[in-house]
Parts: structure tokens; C-alpha cells; sequence
């Protein structure tokens, strides 16, 4: 089964539900998935400078909902092992992020890619990290077990980057516009935050095309 997923590292909802798919990955006992990682830009690439992560979403959406929407995940983080810390964490570019994904999953596989996601999550949401900085990613690329030299070579130069905003762009015009986004081969897709393992187990032995949906808000 191919399992499509669209994802941006600067969502939390994204980290959360990540945490939940692979749980339920793992229950299902399933040896036959291809899990496939599509970069989605929420904010295209913007900032083009870091700037502190509640000063941003309060510029997006108004101080009073950014404040409600970082009240309601830093609840909900620790129910799932994270420890969000957004009110001293930094809003960043993810271009590159992206660009390192892509080439993880691409040239050495699923497992490091998935590897490399959770670290650049956790850097970006626990570590108050610039992960739009080379020297964060490589370090986070060398804790992954990829090789660093391989990976700077790439952010040195444009490889990727025309690749990433394809994929970004093709996702907009498919009309995607929220994330997470899971697709399930031909049948369910899974759209918003989920927490519970259940909704992708059932998704992962459903035999029919359904869409599920969670009202709570996916983007960041």
C-alpha cells in the first residue's frame, strides 16, 4: 500500500499526528506500505529572517487566536511526549528543511527520512532552534545517521529547491490547503490533527475511499 503524506516541519499539528500515524503504522503490523513525505510550504517561504514563533502567528491570525492556538497544542503536546515551547521558539523558512527531506527519503530510504523529520520537528518546537540555519540541519542530519558532508554539499548549492516548490505547487493546485494530509493508496485520506492511532488503523485496512476530517486547525 502507498501512503501519501503532506506535511510541513513548522506545524505542530503535523508533529502530533505524525507521532499517531507511526503508532498506528507500527500496530498494524503492515509490511507492505510505501510511505511517501510531499513538502507542503504553509507560508510559501516566509519569514525570510527568523522572528519569535508567537510574534509571527500573532502577525497571521491576531494576538488573541494565536495565543488560543499555542494554549491548545502546548496542552495537548505532552499527551504525546512533546514538549512544546513556542512562546521562546523562533518562526523559520522550512525551504531547506524540505530540501534535506527529500533528499533523505530519496537516497537513503523511509526510516531516515522519518528519523530526520522527528529531529527537525523537535528543533524547531522543543529546542527553540532556527531550522532554517545550515549548521542546525547538519547537526540534526549527522544525529539521523546520514552522512553531514553529502548534505552540506546539497545546501550549498540549488539542488532541491526547484523540486520542493513543484511539489508545493502541485499540491495547491490539486486543492490541498490543509496539513496533515495522509492518503491511503486509492481509499481514505485523512485530513487535520489526529491523535488517536485508531483513525489510521482503520484507514489502513479500509476497502473504501472516504475522507476524514478534524475541526480542529491543521495549519499553523
Amino acid at each position: 500500500m502507498r501512503i501519501d503524506i503532506w506535511s510541513d516541519v513548522s506545524c505542530p499539528w503535523c508533529y502530533i499526528t505524525k507521532r499517531t500515524f507511526d503508532l498506528a503504522l507500527s500496530a498494524s503490523g503492515r509490511t507492505d506500505t510505501e510511505v511517501v513525505l510531499h513538502p507542503f510550504l504553509i507560508d510559501r517561504e516566509q519569514p525570510a529572517e527568523p522572528m519569535p514563533m508567537l510574534t509571527w502567528l500573532a502577525g497571521k491570525y491576531g494576538e488573541e487566536r494565536a495565543a488560543v492556538m499555542n494554549r491548545e497544542v502546548t496542552a495537548v503536546g505532552p499527551r504525546h511526549g512533546i514538549a512544546f515551547r513556542n512562546e521562546t521558539g523562533f518562526a523559520a523558512n522550512t525551504l531547506d528543511a524540505h530540501r534535506l527531506l527529500r533528499w533523505a527519503g530519496h537516497g537513503h530510504g523511509r526510516p531516515f527520512q522519518s528519523r530526520l523529520e522527528e529531529l527537525i520537528f523537535g528543533a524547531y518546537f522543543t529546542e527553540n532552534a532556527d531550522i532554517s540555519d545550515h549548521g542546525v540541519l547538519l547537526d540534526r542530519v549527522e544525529r539521523a545517521g546520514l552522512p553531514r558532508a553529502h548534505a552540506a554539499r546539497l545546501l550549498a548549492s540549488g539542488e532541491g529547491v526547484a523540486e520542493v516548490r513543484a511539489e508545493d505547487r502541485a499540491a495547491r493546485a490539486r486543492g490541498i490547503t490543509t496539513v496533515p494530509r495522509i492518503a491511503f493508496g486509492d481509499g481514505p485520506v485523512v485530513e487535520g490533527p489526529q491523535e488517536d492511532p485508531a483513525v489510521f488503523l482503520r484507514s489502513l485496512t479500509a476497502g473504501s475511499a472516504t475522507t476524514a476530517s478534524h475541526t480542529r486547525e491543521g495549519n499553523q
